[in-house]
């Protein structure tokens, strides 16, 4: 791989079983150097297909570029002959992801840097592929509102099972085990457990037990909880490597639910209403909830699943949200059988928007309780209004099973984009691990399985070498450049591919992370800044108690309150008070189609940031974000219309294909 102009030899996916042409003498069984393609077609064989046959379509090879600065080549080569196998689904940025490195606008025509997108943790680019075949299927099927029995209608219905079939083989598992609750987003699977699970007689010994480290749709569960008379107790996270904190884990799964920081029991927050059902101690009967992420959005912590049996061994449901894990990880549910899982497929394959999904063990699915209150359209199997005013308690009835949670008319069009990116993501697993296992001389058997080892192996081998990168940077003074939050070990298996930083200036002061995502915006560097409904996680890494939290929130006032949550954020941060914390930090987030070009120009960047005046641009960003936030509310866009850029301009060079 290492020398000037050696071609790679690309895998190819979803070949037909039975093709016999003699593969290049140099190259790994199982890969084939691809010698003409259109962006439309592609002989393979002697057979002309076009790239919806083929997914992930083959593309031309590839050459090292031999404009590329003597620096970037020789990283590139350095991380090549570290990670030899990183090739395997290089093919995708050109076939599949093109719109990442595009000099055009597409809207105006006008010439433009290339993205470098690095907020997959927030939404995943869509597949060219994909997003074609799924396009080529809507525009050629009649379909009806399922909600009948017409012939479109049922075709509607059928791709409905079709996507629940895929969800569900997608995570190694059955109908009979489990079912899936479709929603709009994994937030929506959050609120179907807020409003629905079943914590038992109120002030009974229900209790909610939740970790510091989750989304704001997870914590939103708690007011819920509270509300039915179930205790609420939050796991916390250590403050240095942002894990969970082992021993206050343990002892509120065995039932202190007080060693929680905070706890809130139910009796103080409504005793007044249920104080005449409480006997015996807080942890004697109702029903119990843990939920916590699979891995953290903000953090990168791959939190365990072993959590879970050890949890319902001992009387607990889990609520596992998945949302952040699922795009780069395999969750088998042959291994591990959470009763809950939140969903967002826009995570896992950009297209559809929209989509997600509850997806329920059928033998829990009895703790979702919907038997009262407001109904809708396919919701319930009956309703009268004359009966109303003649019987109310017999005058409509629930539909049976999951459907009573699935309100109106389901997004039917876009089931057809969740089967055909499950399919899409199964083929590029399909074809990198068929390329590894050539590189390592060993035959290669198509599991029946999706596993995404390769793209698990992908996202950790960029994230080494960002935090490699990363820590190396300092100011002459010895001072780092920038604060890592958590663990930054080299090929950690408990991190996924999201890290989160905030810039300091040479003083070890923290620079407002507002001033460097503008700076990014300049350079069409896309990375994401904030809090990112996650509050948890930043008060652990600041070590901030209760008692200071609710200072600031005190000192906070009312009227930004109300106002949008980027000056939400800088409101707390003012009254914090303190340069050396900071609430909110920069997450930078990789995933499959993500190339070295894209983390090694973000070093760049990142470099540069070493030679600026932070004295002068702090100070100019504050005065405009404070004479902005006593006019109220904003639009954020308007902030990015003010940049204050680093005086030294960035070099982005030649494009690096890898």
């Amino acid at each position: 791989l290492a020398p000037a102009q050696q071609t790679l030899f690309l895998p190819l996916a979803c070949l037909p079983q039975n093709c016999t042409s003699t593969m290049h003498p140099q190259v790994p069984d199982g890969t084939r150097r691809i010698s003409e393609a259109t962006s439309d077609r592609v002989s393979i064989y002697g057979r002309s297909l076009t790239l919806l046959e083929v997914a992930p379509p083959p593309v031309l090879e590839v050459k090292k570029l031999p404009v590329l600065k003597a620096e970037r080549d020789a990283a590139c080569e350095k991380f090549l002959q570290r990670n030899p196998d990183f090739v395997a689904l290089n093919y995708l940025r050109e076939s599949e992801y093109s719109q990442l490195d595009s000099t055009v606008d597409p809207e105006t025509g006008d010439s433009k840097l290339q993205e470098i997108y690095l907020d997959y943790t927030g939404a995943m680019q869509g597949g060219r592929s994909h997003i074609l075949q799924t396009a080529q299927l809507v525009t050629s099927l009649a379909l009806g509102n399922p909600h009948s029995s017409s012939q479109t209608s049922m075709k509607s219905t059928g791709w409905v099972h079709k996507a629940e079939e895929a969800v569900l083989r997608h995570l190694n598992t059955t109908v009979d085990q489990y079912q899936v609750i479709w929603t709009a987003n994994a937030s929506g699977a959050s609120r179907l457990m807020a409003q629905y699970y079943n914590f038992g007689k109120p002030l009974s010994g229900g209790a909610l037990a939740i970790c510091a480290d989750n989304h704001n749709s997870v914590h939103g569960i708690r007011e819920a909880a509270l509300e039915r008379g179930a205790d609420v107790s939050y796991i916390p996270v250590d403050g240095k490597t942002l894990h969970v904190d082992a021993t206050k884990f343990d002892a509120i799964l065995s039932g202190n639910f007080k060693a929680g920081v905070p706890y809130v029991s139910a009796r103080k927050v409504r005793g007044h209403k249920f104080s005449h059902l409480i006997t015996g101690s807080s942890a004697a009967g109702g029903n119990k909830l843990l939920a916590y992420p699979a891995q953290s959005n903000v953090s990168g912590v791959k939190h365990s699943l072993n959590w879970i049996g050890k949890a319902q061994a001992q009387g607990w449901d889990v609520f596992l949200d998945a949302a952040a894990f699922l795009p780069s990880n395999s969750l088998d549910l042959s291994l591990h059988q959470p009763d809950f899982i939140s969903m967002s497929f826009y995570k896992l394959f950009g297209h559809p928007t929209g989509v997600g999904a509850l997806v329920v063990r059928q033998d829990k699915a009895h703790m979702l309780l919907r038997k009262e209150g407001w109904f809708a359209g396919g919701t319930i199997a009956f309703n009268t209004v004359a009966g109303f005013g003649a019987d109310r308690e017999k005058a409509h009835e629930m539909a049976p099973g999951k459907d009573r949670f699935e309100e109106g008319t389901v997004n039917y069009s876009n089931f057809i984009g969740v089967k055909c990116g499950l399919d899409y993501l199964k083929r590029i697993n399909d074809a990198g691990a068929r390329f590894r296992a050539g590189l390592d001389g060993q035959k290669w058997e198509p599991s029946p399985v999706n596993d995404m080892n390769t793209i698990t192996l992908r996202v950790r081998q960029l994230t080494n070498f960002l935090l490699e990168e990363l820590n190396g940077l300092m100011y002459p003074s010895g001072q780092k450049l920038v604060q890592i939050y958590g663990r930054s070990l080299i090929n950690d298996t408990q991190r996924g591919g999201t890290i989160p930083i905030n810039v300091m200036d040479d003083q070890g002061d923290f620079v407002p992370y507002g001033l460097i995502e503008e700076m990014a915006n300049r350079h069409h560097i896309s990375i994401r800044t904030g809090c990112f409904c996650n509050p948890g996680i930043h008060e652990a890494y600041n070590f901030l108690s209760v008692a200071e939290v609710g200072q600031v929130m005190g000192l906070m006032p009312d009227h930004l309150r109300q106002t949008d949550s980027t000056h939400t954020q800088w409101e707390l941060n003012r009254q914090l008070d303190n340069p050396k914390k900071m609430l909110g930090c920069i997450r930078i987030s990789v995933g499959f189609p993500t190339n070295f070009n894209d983390v090694y120009r973000f070093m760049v960047f990142m470099k540069g940031l070493l030679g600026v005046d932070w004295k002068a641009k702090v100070a100019q960003f504050k005065d405009r974000i404070d004479g902005i936030a006593t006019r109220g509310p904003s639009v954020r866009a308007s902030l990015t219309q003010q940049v204050a850029c680093a005086d030294a301009l960035i070099d982005r060079g030649e494009t690096l294909r890898i």
